[in-house]
């Protein structure tokens, strides 16, 4: 009865291991994605400002109305915290 006793505890164990490797592989994938995305991104910004420089700057007006829209309304840091 022992053995199978250990033999569970370590079938968990290795259960449990193997949730914590593929978490680690998701944050490095998720890493990843966040990169490419901001190089994709960055190099569209480029070509279309070469191409079409009043659509750049509308587009990044937008951009920014966003940004500051989520940056007055979005919860502070200190409320996340909480």
């Amino acid at each position: 009865m022992e053995c199978l006793a250990q033999f569970l505890d370590d079938l968990e164990d290795l259960f449990y291991a193997a949730a914590l490797k593929a978490e680690r592989i998701r944050q490095a994938f998720r890493f990843f994605l966040f990169m490419a995305t901001s190089a994709v991104l960055q190099l569209f910004g480029i070509f279309i400002a070469l191409w079409n420089p009043p659509l750049a700057v509308a587009v990044v007006s937008l951009l920014a109305v966003g940004m500051l829209f989520r940056g007055v309304v979005g919860p502070s840091p200190d409320a996340i915290a909480d």
